[in-house]
């Protein structure tokens, strides 16, 4: 499969203006840490961490702290801005591109991509399912080996170590995955 294949188009970058209306349309105040995460979720397709989001915007806010960063996401995902993404482990991973799309996750460094879903026939859910569950939405997860990890021994090798030293940063401070909280 071509890399081409896992790549959909990031939403245009908005401003600070742009951000605040959609943090007030979901029913949010426009605070600074707001709008400096959504942001980031605007222009970071790497499905962040809330403690690679902290790590990324440390430097022009030096005053955040991971559990603000947390509380975001957290209200965040309640309202829509962003979505949850499994990824390995249990730390809460968004994608910020809310539109619907599927997701590829490498297996052997952690990676996730965005695949466009127009890519693969749509799915249709069961007409019922146990105990009165309701679907109200479909989501597609491939597993896969990415190029970098598929490519030469040696630059596996590399990309691996780089991908455990990134998990094992974000492990140390993250909190379990819970999107219902």
């Amino acid at each position: 499969m071509s890399s081409e294949l896992f790549r959909i188009s990031a939403p245009p970058s908005r401003d600070g203006g742009g951000r605040a209306e959609r943090l007030r349309a979901a029913g949010l105040k426009a605070t600074a840490p707001r709008l400096a995460i959504l942001g980031l979720l605007e222009t970071d397709r790497t499905h962040p961490s809330a403690q690679a989001v902290l790590d990324a915007l440390k430097p022009e806010h030096p005053t955040l702290s991971l559990s603000t960063v947390y509380e975001t996401l957290e209200a965040f995902l309640r309202a829509g801005l962003c979505r949850p993404v499994a990824g390995e482990g249990a730390l809460l991973r968004v994608d910020g591109t809310t539109h619907a799309h599927d997701h590829a996750v490498c297996r052997q460094c952690g990676r996730i991509f965005d695949v466009a879903s127009n890519l693969r026939p749509p799915l249709k859910p069961p007409a019922s399912l146990p105990e009165g569950l309701a679907v109200t939405g479909v989501r597609v997860e491939y597993e896969v080996v990415c190029g970098r990890c598929a490519g030469g021994r040696g630059a596996r090798a590399t990309h691996r170590t780089e991908a455990s030293n990134r998990r094992a940063g974000a492990g140390a401070a993250g909190r379990p995955r819970n999107p219902k909280r």
